[in-house]
C-alpha cells in the first residue's frame, strides 16, 4: 500500500491557492486547503517565496506535511491600463477625420461634398456641394473672411472641417448655417474626395451620418464593405460631431520608434499601431500575437516576446451604461498580455524554498479540467473555462484555448474609471453597492430605499458605498446605485464575457454547456455576462464546484493531485 502526503500548487496572476492531499492507492482524500494574493509578478522568486509561505501555514494547521509539492506550467500574465488612441479596424472602408478628444462643434445638421481646400477656392466654381477644410496655420478671422466670399461667388458650401478648435469662431461669422467640425486631421485630405460631417443639435439624438446604410450610400461605397462600415458606425453613435471621408490607402505601418503589436495573419507577421491593434485582436483567436512594445507598460516598454493580447478600450463600456458625461473615466485601455515564455526552474526554486521534492506535471488548462470535472453532474462533453486573474483558459476533449485577459483585467478597468487603489476595486467590483441617502437610510441598486443598521458615518452620506467587514466603505459621489451596477456589467461584458466569446471562435462547433471554474467564477454577475454572450449560441453556462465541496476555487490545484493519483 502506498500512502503519500502531496501539495497541489497553484500559483496564479492575483492568488495563490494550495490543496492538501493524501493519496493512496490512487485514491485521493483532501487534508487542507488555502490560499493567499501572490506575492510579485506569477512565477518569480518572490510569488514562489509566498507559495512556500502559504504552504508552510496550511501544513501547521493541518498537522502534517506534504512529501512532494506539484506545480504546473507557470506562464505570467501582466495587466495595466495604457494611453492607447481610439480603436479603430485597418479594414474599415472608412476613417474618422476627428480626434478622440474634440469637444468644440458649431451649427447643426449634415452634409455631404467633394473636399475643397481653403486655399483653393479662388479656382473656378464648381457646381457641386463642398466642404471645405481650414489648415492649422489659418487664422479664424482668415478662414471665416474667405468661407464667406466663396459662398458669396456660388460656391454651395455644405460643411467646413477645421484643424484648430476654431468651429465657434467660424460659425459665427459666416453667413450660412452649416456643420462646422473641428479638431479634425486634414493633413492629407486629398482634394476632391468625398467626406460627410454632421453636428448634432443639442438635446436632439438624430445622427444621420451614423447609419452605416446612409453613411456608404453618401460615400459612394461598395456593397461589400456594408458590416465593416457597420462596425465603424459604432463609434459613431454618441459623437457630438461626425467628419468621415473614404480610406483610399491602408494605413502605414507604425514608425521604427513607435509602439507596435505584431499579429500573425494568414501566416504573415503584421505589425499594426496599438490602436489598429485593437481591432484585429478582438477577431483573432488566442495564439496569434507574437509581440508587443507599449512603453507605458514597463515589462513591454522594449518589446515584449507573447502569445496573447486582450485589449478592452474602456470608452466601449459606455455601450452598456449610457453614462452621463464626467461620472466615470473611461478615457485609456485595459492592456492584457500573456508572455510567450514560461517562467524558469519554479519547481526548483520552490524545491530550495521547502527542502521538499517538487514536479511540474501540465499545463495549468491541463490541470483545471481534471479539477473542474470533480464537479458533481458535469454533462458528457462540456468544456471548461478556468478564469484566473490573468487568463481566461477554455478546455475540450481535443482543443485547448488560452487568452489574456481576465480577473485582474476587471480590476484595473474599475479602479481607472472610479478613481480608486486596486485594493478597494477588487471589492467593488464583485458585489453590489448602495448610495447613502442620510444617517439611516440607503438607496439600493435595484431602487429600493431601506434602513441601515447602523447610522452611516459621515464620510458616507451622499456616496455610493460597498458593505466592508468593517461597515460602509464610500467609493464614489459622482454615481447613482443605478449606474454603477449598469458600468460594472459593462465592464465585465466587454473584459471578459467578450474574450471568452472570442474564445469560442478557435473551436470548431460551440459547445453544449459551458463550466466555469477558477476565483472568476465566484462572481455571479460574470457568471450572468458570459451566459448572455453566448445565449444566441445555445450554450449552458454553469459553474464547477470541485469534489462538489470548494466550489469554483483550486481547480488546477485539485487537478494537479488528481493527475499525480493516477499516475
Amino acid at each position: 500500500m502506498t500512502r503519500t502526503v502531496v501539495a497541489g500548487i497553484d500559483v496564479g496572476n492575483h492568488t495563490t491557492e494550495i490543496l492538501l492531499a493524501q493519496v493512496e492507492d490512487g485514491a485521493v482524500t483532501t487534508l487542507a486547503h488555502g490560499q493567499a494574493p501572490t506575492r510579485g509578478r506569477k512565477g518569480d522568486a518572490e510569488s514562489l517565496r509566498g507559495a512556500a509561505a502559504l504552504l508552510h501555514r496550511i501544513e501547521v494547521d493541518a498537522g502534517t506535511v506534504a512529501d512532494e509539492l506539484l506545480l504546473s506550467v507557470l506562464r505570467p500574465v501582466d495587466t495595466a491600463t495604457a494611453p492607447i488612441p481610439a480603436a479603430f479596424s485597418p479594414a474599415s472602408p472608412v476613417r474618422s477625420l476627428r480626434r478622440p478628444d474634440g469637444s468644440t462643434p458649431a451649427g447643426a445638421g449634415y452634409g455631404v461634398g467633394q473636399h475643397v481646400r481653403l486655399t483653393d477656392l479662388t479656382a473656378p466654381v464648381l457646381d457641386v456641394p463642398i466642404v471645405i477644410s481650414v489648415d492649422a496655420t489659418t487664422d479664424f478671422e482668415v478662414a471665416a473672411r474667405e468661407i464667406t466670399s466663396a459662398v458669396e461667388r456660388g460656391w454651395q458650401v455644405v460643411g467646413v472641417v477645421a484643424a484648430q478648435d476654431d468651429a465657434v469662431l467660424i460659425r459665427n461669422r459666416i453667413p450660412v448655417d452649416v456643420p462646422v467640425v473641428d479638431e479634425a486631421d486634414v493633413d492629407g485630405l486629398a482634394p476632391g474626395a468625398l467626406v460627410a460631417v454632421e453636428v448634432v443639435e443639442e438635446g436632439r439624438s438624430y445622427r444621420a451620418m451614423a447609419d452605416p446604410i446612409a453613411l456608404s450610400a453618401a460615400l459612394h461605397l461598395p456593397p461589400g464593405s456594408l458590416v465593416e462600415v457597420a462596425e465603424f458606425c459604432r463609434e459613431l453613435a454618441d459623437s457630438a460631431a461626425i467628419a468621415v471621408t473614404r480610406r483610399t490607402e491602408p494605413p502605414e505601418p507604425p514608425a521604427p520608434d513607435d509602439d507596435y503589436v505584431d499579429i500573425e495573419v494568414d501566416s504573415t507577421i503584421v505589425r499594426y499601431s496599438p490602436a489598429e491593434a485593437h481591432r484585429v485582436l478582438r477577431r483573432s483567436a488566442p495564439g496569434s500575437v507574437r509581440g508587443v512594445r507599449l512603453r507605458t507598460v514597463p515589462t513591454a516598454a522594449d518589446g515584449l516576446a507573447v502569445h496573447d493580447a486582450f485589449f478592452t478600450d474602456l470608452a466601449s463600456i459606455d455601450n452598456g451604461a449610457w453614462l452621463r458625461r464626467g461620472v466615470a473615466d473611461t478615457q485609456g485601455t485595459v492592456v492584457a498580455l500573456l508572455a510567450a515564455d514560461e517562467a524558469e526552474d519554479a519547481a526548483a526554486t520552490l524545491s530550495e524554498l521547502t527542502g521538499r521534492p517538487a514536479q511540474t506535471l501540465s499545463t495549468e488548462p491541463e490541470a483545471a479540467a481534471w479539477g473542474a470535472r470533480t464537479t458533481p453532474g458535469i454533462p458528457a462533453g462540456a468544456m471548461v473555462c478556468d478564469i484566473g486573474g490573468g487568463t481566461v483558459d477554455l478546455i475540450s476533449a481535443d482543443r485547448t484555448v488560452v487568452a489574456a485577459g481576465a480577473g485582474e483585467s476587471i480590476t484595473v478597468a474599475v479602479a481607472r474609471v472610479l478613481g480608486v487603489p486596486s485594493a478597494l476595486a477588487e471589492t467593488v467590483k464583485r458585489t453590489p453597492a448602495v448610495r447613502v441617502e442620510g444617517p439611516h437610510v440607503a438607496h439600493e441598486e435595484d431602487g429600493r430605499r431601506v434602513f441601515l443598521d447602523a447610522p452611516a458615518s459621515s464620510d458616507a452620506i451622499g456616496r455610493l458605498c460597498v458593505r466592508g467587514s468593517a461597515g460602509l466603505v464610500p467609493f464614489s459621489s459622482r454615481l447613482a446605485a443605478e449606474e454603477w451596477r449598469s458600468l460594472r456589467l459593462a465592464i465585465k461584458q466587454e473584459a471578459v464575457a467578450a474574450n471568452i466569446a472570442r474564445c469560442l471562435t478557435a473551436f470548431d462547433a460551440p459547445p453544449t454547456a459551458l463550466v466555469l471554474a477558477g476565483g472568476g467564477a465566484l462572481d455571479d454577475e460574470l457568471l450572468r455576462t458570459v451566459a448572455e454572450a453566448l445565449r444566441g449560441a445555445r450554450v449552458v453556462v454553469g459553474r464547477a464546484d470541485i469534489d462538489g465541496v470548494h466550489g469554483p476555487r483550486f481547480a488546477v490545484a485539485r487537478g494537479l493531485v488528481a493527475m499525480y493519483a493516477q499516475k
